[in-house]
């Protein structure tokens, strides 16, 4: 089977958590110049070559999502699911590596 069905049942409770709570931040964002900061973020977690740097970019990404306070018009709500989607899936992608390196 594919390694990614041998996932636990933690790490996908941590990974539904992580990306609910985005969505939740992001259901409160707003502005158009935010998504911008927000995807080069998504694309600096994903770029990173370990977990402990993706926990470092994923708090800057918190952080950022935080500062968004009323909802985005159509357009960027995609952009902003989007790279939220991308983001959880390179973040998974460290939570499983470090399971395996136990």
């Amino acid at each position: 089977m594919a390694g990614w069905l041998h996932w636990s049942a933690a790490n996908m409770k941590k990974l539904t958590t992580t990306l609910f709570l985005s969505l939740a931040l992001f259901a409160t964002a707003c502005g158009k110049g935010k998504a911008g900061e927000v995807i080069k973020l998504k694309d600096e977690l994903c770029a990173c070559k370990d977990k402990k740097c993706a926990e470092e970019v994923n708090k800057k990404l918190d952080a950022e999502l935080e500062k968004f306070k009323t909802e985005p018009d159509e357009e960027t709500t995609a952009k902003l699911m989007g790279a939220m989607i991308e983001a959880g899936e390179c973040l998974a992608k460290f939570e499983k590596e470090g399971k395996s390196e136990k």
